[in-house]
């Protein structure tokens, strides 16, 4: 099915694809023995994809699909060994609309990649996670991802237009990609934040965004982290909805010994859209935070963290 170049069978390559961030050398549980995958194969077409899952199929091994491999939302470790599947060679541009707001993408795209290709063209992705340089739409996808834009687009799976999947006999499934749908059941709903379990995503359609007119940060600083999450409740029951919202609690950086340091509570908030909006949802934000003895420091705190995590 695939030539000896896109089949691994090489220990270091079954070490890699066999673990996810919480295994053996990541975060979480140092030490923990994880199950390993007994190859690895790269397809390069829905067509690939499709065979080698008849042959599983009808060998019993099982599958497990792999995107950009951060592993930070789980989803690569095997139970019971098997083939990883990995996407990453399946990496086109199938169709931008900039008048539908919509792409048409392979899984394996890097969300990076695709997101410098829709601002060619004035566009944005909404889905903003820490690892863009490395993710792939089939893999947040897949694990429903959550990114530091959520607040105002939502999941990943919230971007969701239609698919295409091959399912575990091999068929392929295509569901229909619009925005609204009045009768039927919602398919492309049974494999978001599915892992693979239900079929191997080749290719989505996603709604993307018009680059936005006016990006506006803030910074509010809150006495406890109790006055903050109060505060963001009230946000959110009003409608308020920033791009970013983060609020956090951190040791004083200027004091030397951590372990010492008192606490200081941070809202992180970015504000992006079209300029009347921005300035309405940035003014009425600092109101409600300054009822909930909230003070707003300046755009530096949350300007850096912007950048940092970009």
């Amino acid at each position: 099915i695939l030539g000896p170049e896109d089949v691994l069978l090489d220990e270091s390559s079954i070490e890699e694809y066999s673990m996810d961030a919480f295994g053996s050398w990541g975060i979480g549980q140092p030490g923990r023995a994880s199950p390993r995958v007994n190859a690895v194969v790269r397809p390069s077409s829905t067509s690939e994809v499709a065979q080698v899952v008849k042959l599983a199929y009808a060998e019993r091994i099982p599958l497990i699909p792999y995107g950009g491999g951060t592993g930070l939302t789980g989803a690569a470790t095997p139970l019971h060994g098997g083939i990883a599947v990995d996407l990453k060679k399946m990496n086109r541009i199938v169709e931008v609309s900039p008048h539908g707001r919509t792409a048409t993408v392979e899984a394996g795209i890097v969300l990076g990649d695709l997101d410098k290709a829709l601002n060619q063209r004035g566009l944005m992705l909404g889905h903003d996670p820490y690892s863009v340089p490395i993710a792939t739409v089939g893999g947040t996808i897949s694990t429903n991802s959550v990114g530091y834009r959520a607040a105002r687009y939502g999941s990943m799976g919230e971007q969701v237009l239609g698919l295409e999947v091959v399912l575990p006999n091999g068929e392929v499934l295509h569901t229909r990609a619009v925005p609204k749908t009045s009768v039927g059941p919602s398919l492309h709903s049974l494999f978001v934040g599915a892992e693979g379990v239900f079929g191997i995503i080749t290719q989505a359609t996603i709604r993307v965004f018009r680059l936005p007119e006016s990006r506006l940060f803030k910074t509010i600083s809150f006495p406890k982290f109790e006055d903050g999450f109060r505060a963001m409740l009230e946000m959110f029951s009003l409608g308020l909805k920033p791009a970013l919202v983060d609020l956090t609690e951190e040791p004083d950086s200027s004091y030397a010994d951590d372990s010492s340091a008192p606490y200081k509570v941070w809202m992180y908030l970015v504000f992006e859209g079209y300029a009347e909006e921005v300035e309405a949802q940035a003014a009425r934000t600092v109101k409600v935070c300054a009822a909930f003895k909230g003070e707003d420091i300046g755009p530096a705190l949350t300007r850096e963290y912007w950048d940092t995590r970009h």
